[in-house]
């Protein structure tokens, strides 16, 4: 009698596998088993076979099929449910194994739109954390507010962040856009210059999707200006080597970088309006190394660490 019981204990466990409830909450909310079965990435025989083996192991009517679509019995939903916050665990679970390295040490992931002032956040941070390790996810405005949302990094650095309450969210400083020109530019001693000015020289632009692009195109269309960029570079690193070699005059956020070796900054009234730089992560995301990175930033002050 014991060893029937537990068996079929054994079995009830294996039925009630995440795999299969996954499966469960895809079916009922996407009505067959093979939109279900794109949408988790398993065959639609797999599928199925999921479900069949709920009911077969439960004794369980999961499903009514109506005009076609799969219709979730109350009992369905129920288990859709629990399905979903087991599911969230999951993620949960995983979110806090990404937490350390593959030697055990605490790991953060950080993202950045500018190199700074996010760097020396990170290394104020690593100074006070010295077994921390940090991964640094560099890119646009719009890839890195993608890459929070998708837990993908679990911190994050950008400009003019809008407001969204998905996030939490201090702000780090407050900066503007400012061009950049070679030593050898008759620019590069001026206390400023107007965009009518560049207009009228070589320029090198972010591709689109850049908060400093939008900037820069958004004072150009205010002037009624409409210049046309000698070369358009994907990364800020790019357009500081173009700018260093004399390809054309660039753009970037004042604070954006810690290097002053080359290029000389030099502002533009029409850009005298600054925006906030922002440290966010999402709402929920709460633990130690995320507070302490916030910490870090609200006392982070970029005058002490650069110049120009």
């Amino acid at each position: 009698m014991f060893r029937g019981m537990k068996s079929s204990v054994s079995e009830s466990a294996t039925g009630l596998s995440l795999s299969r409830l996954r499966a469960l909450t895809a079916v009922a909310e996407e009505g067959s088993y093979s939109a279900a079965a794109r949408r988790i990435g398993i065959s639609h025989t797999a599928v199925a076979q999921q479900i069949r083996d709920l009911e077969r192991i439960h004794d369980i009517h999961l499903f009514d099929r109506l005009r076609g679509v799969l219709r979730p019995t109350p009992a369905c939903l129920e288990l859709c449910d629990i399905g979903n916050r087991m599911q969230q665990a999951a993620r949960d679970a995983a979110r806090v194994l990404a937490r350390r390295g593959p030697s055990g040490k605490h790991r953060l992931r950080v993202g950045l739109g500018n190199s700074m002032p996010g760097i020396a956040i990170v290394g104020h941070v690593l100074k006070l954390h010295p077994t921390l390790t940090v991964s640094v996810e560099s890119g646009s405005h719009q890839d890195i507010m993608a890459a929070v949302s998708r837990r993908e990094v679990d911190v994050a650095v950008l400009p003019d962040l809008p407001a969204d309450p998905r996030f939490r969210r201090a702000p780090v400083l407050s900066q503007e856009v400012v061009a950049i020109v070679s030593p050898e530019s008759p620019m590069a001693e001026c206390s400023d210059v107007t965009l009518e000015h560049l207009a009228q020289n070589p320029l090198v632009f972010r591709s689109p999707g850049s908060s400093t692009q939008k900037i820069v195109d958004r004072g150009f269309r205010q002037a009624g200006l409409e210049p046309e960029p000698r070369l358009t570079a994907d990364t800020r690193d790019a357009v500081y080597e173009a700018v260093a070699l004399g390809i054309g005059v660039g753009f970037m956020w004042r604070f954006g970088t810690y290097r002053s070796d080359i290029v000389r900054r030099v502002p533009v009234p029409e850009f005298r309006s600054t925006v906030d730089e922002v440290v966010f992560a999402l709402a929920d995301e709460r633990n130690p190394l995320v507070d302490l990175f916030f910490n870090v930033a609200g006392q982070f002050r970029p005058e002490a660490m650069m110049r120009g």
